[in-house]
């Protein structure tokens, strides 16, 4: 059996933004008093979680509030660096180009809208793209690690769960896949300790693991074959 879509996580998976993101995490948190939250450590904990969730589970660690304004602090910050720090993620424009029209695709991200938009553009992913097939937390009540988004992606581009493909490099959207009843691909070509990553998406419940997008296309040869 075939596959009739895949979805593509942006952060870490298209483009390589999750060190950036991570580092500027770090300060804000270092700046509100909390010194252990290195960007490595940041990284771990938070890839693939929007602000959102990020500062409800802060708060409940540390019992009390993050300050007010972090989040529009967070995401003005990511803005201003995006053009100087983003880089396309290596094979996504040769994948991509590669695969036009074969098999829908789109993207689904736990980003804000306006940055998954610019990043996707400043990298040139964007044109591989119809807008409206970029899928965000805000048209969904819950994001991932919820399955929300990706059924909602799935729906929209007229396909089932069972024959929807997600590419994701983070534990919560490997959750959030597996929970939508879709096959999902866990990617390690972004982490900075790639053997302990890969055993963090295998627990979250990955079907397999890649370390370059490189291998997608021998994937859908294979069709629901592939999976370990």
């Amino acid at each position: 059996m075939t596959y009739d879509l895949i979805i593509f996580d942006c952060d870490g998976t298209l483009v390589d933004s999750e060190s950036v993101y991570s580092v500027i995490t770090s300060e804000l948190l270092n700046e509100a008093g909390f010194a252990e939250y290195t960007p490595a450590l940041c990284n771990s904990l938070f890839a693939g979680l929007s602000w959102t969730e990020m500062r409800v589970w802060l708060e409940e660690k540390h019992g009390g509030p993050m300050p007010e304004d972090i989040v529009h602090r967070y995401t003005d910050i990511a803005r201003e660096r995006m053009d100087a720090e983003l880089k396309v993620v290596h094979g996504a424009h040769e994948i991509l180009t590669d695969i036009q029209g074969s098999i829908k695709t789109c993207v689904a991200s736990n980003g804000e809208r306006s940055n998954v938009l610019k990043s996707l553009k400043i990298t040139k992913i964007l044109d591989f793209f119809h807008e409206p097939h970029i899928f965000t937390r805000i048209q969904v009540e819950n994001p991932k690690p919820a399955p929300d988004l990706f059924l909602h992606a799935a729906e929209i581009m007229e396909a089932t769960p069972e024959n929807t493909l997600v590419i994701e490099d983070s534990h919560v959207g490997i959750t959030a896949a597996t929970a939508a009843g879709m096959d999902v691909v866990g990617f390690t070509g972004t982490a900075h300790h790639p053997e302990s990553h890969e055993t963090r998406l295998n627990e979250a419940g990955a079907h397999g693991i890649i370390d370059s997008l490189i291998h997608i296309p021998a994937i859908l040869k294979h069709g629901k074959g592939w999976k370990k």
